[in-house]
């Protein structure tokens, strides 16, 4: 890939262009929203066991309703769903951001706004999934993930160092807040794509929810290696749990610092996502597999740093090498994915491989907190550093991870029937 492959893709295709910029502000306002609502959650109850309930709640709907939400992706046209799920997500923000300003002293409401503001985003994602390789070639999914991964990233770094200084000033309410401005914008700007659907999927409209799920669950069974994957997403997931949850907690807890200090430490996240982003645009990489089991190992030497740091600004090192890791490891992912997939399942099937890898995050998560509150959050991390060096192994050890390579030609057969009747303008 060449070093100007990421501004290539950004001038000359402007489907591309529009889904990334409205990703970008939507993630941007996103990291507001994150930073204050953990900080607000830790500030008011003191407690890890609250922190782990807001991840809980954010799982459920993938879980629960996940597949069903799926099935509407590869049903109904994704752009549509995108854009009802960031302005629903909008009106959720607005309710939670006035629970938080009046002061209302029950925690439980803001439990309910992270439950439907979770169902949003399980009817986003697989729409999302389905929508880009109909955009892109398959030869292009690696490079399209690495630049919206890089940039969620960007805005990360942004978002949640801001996040932490405008907490300071403003307070938490005004914060969330603005994430209902992104969300806005973001919806205008995904109308915007000139999209219509050339996938021909066998959902039909008399065809159940339950038989639709159903196929693609026997379609999955019959992929070893997406099997293997999803399992690996499952435990690295998990694995994640402190760095989700516990941030709060390890730094006002165990390094006695400010709200601007979670800002910086989150953000250290986001500075390694861009680096390990940049570094991936500039090398020309084919073993994605092989790249997927590396950023495994390399998140995991990152949570340990993050363990065995004696101070904040050693555990933000940790991060970054953990975000160089997680930018190597999502992008692969999702491009082997959206590579394997038959087009007409996408949304199903990505689907079906949130809720598989979401299945024990609410109760892990929860037992994440209660975990911090017992041993410390920096001997949670120690635990989580060895399961995802787990998942580092187990990608070396499976042979359609470890051999799996970067498609160089746009007609695979898995596509042939995408690209038939594909409409002009997706590169303008």
């Amino acid at each position: 890939m060449k070093v100007n492959a990421f501004w290539t893709l950004i001038r000359h295709h402007t489907q591309i262009r529009r889904l990334w910029l409205s990703e970008s502000i939507a993630a941007f306002g996103d990291y507001f929203l994150n930073i204050a609502l953990m900080w607000y959650v830790f500030v008011r109850t003191g407690s890890g066991l609250a922190l782990g309930l807001v991840a809980v709640v954010s799982f459920v709907p993938a879980v629960t309703l996940g597949p069903w939400l799926g099935a509407i992706g590869d049903r109904y046209n994704r752009k549509t769903l995108m854009v009802i799920s960031n302005l629903s997500g909008s009106v959720l923000v607005a309710v939670l951001s006035f629970i938080v300003l009046i002061g209302y002293r029950a925690i439980w409401p803001i439990y309910g706004a992270m439950l439907l503001m979770s169902v949003t985003s399980a009817l986003y994602n697989p729409a999302r999934a389905g929508i880009i390789p109909e955009i892109v070639q398959p030869d292009q999914l690696v490079e399209v993930q690495v630049l919206l991964s890089t940039s969620r990233q960007t805005a990360r770094v942004i978002g949640s160092s801001l996040g932490g200084f405008v907490i300071s000033v403003a307070g938490a309410a005004p914060t969330m807040a603005l994430d209902f401005i992104a969300l806005i914008l973001a919806a205008l700007i995904l109308t915007r794509i000139a999209y219509q659907s050339s996938v021909q999927s066998d959902v039909k409209p008399n065809k159940s929810a339950e038989r639709t799920i159903n196929d693609a669950w026997r379609w999955i069974r019959t992929q070893p290696t997406l099997l293997v994957m999803s399992l690996i997403g499952m435990v690295s997931n998990i694995a994640l749990g402190p760095v989700n949850i516990l941030p709060a907690m390890l730094i006002r807890g165990s390094f006695h610092a400010s709200a601007a200090a979670l800002g910086r430490f989150d953000a250290a996240i986001g500075v390694g996502m861009i680096a390990g982003g940049l570094v991936i645009g500039v090398v020309v990489i084919s073993r994605v597999g092989l790249l997927l089991s590396a950023a495994l190992a390399a998140q995991g030497l990152g949570i340990l740093l993050v363990a065995v740091s004696p101070t904040v600004n050693v555990a933000d090192i940790g991060n970054l090498v953990l975000g160089v890791g997680l930018i190597g490891a999502n992008a692969p992912s999702q491009a082997m994915m959206q590579t394997i997939i038959p087009p007409d399942m996408l949304g199903r099937v990505f689907a079906l491989f949130g809720a598989i890898n979401a299945l024990a995050i609410p109760i892990t998560y929860g037992g994440v907190g209660a975990v911090g509150d017992w041993i410390g959050p920096q001997r949670a991390y120690g635990l989580a550093a060895t399961l995802m060096v787990l998942c580092a192994v187990a990608g070396l050890a499976t042979p359609g991870i470890r051999h799996f390579t970067k498609p160089s030609q746009p007609n695979m057969e898995a596509y042939a029937g995408a690209k038939e009747g594909r409409t002009a303008g997706n590169n303008e």
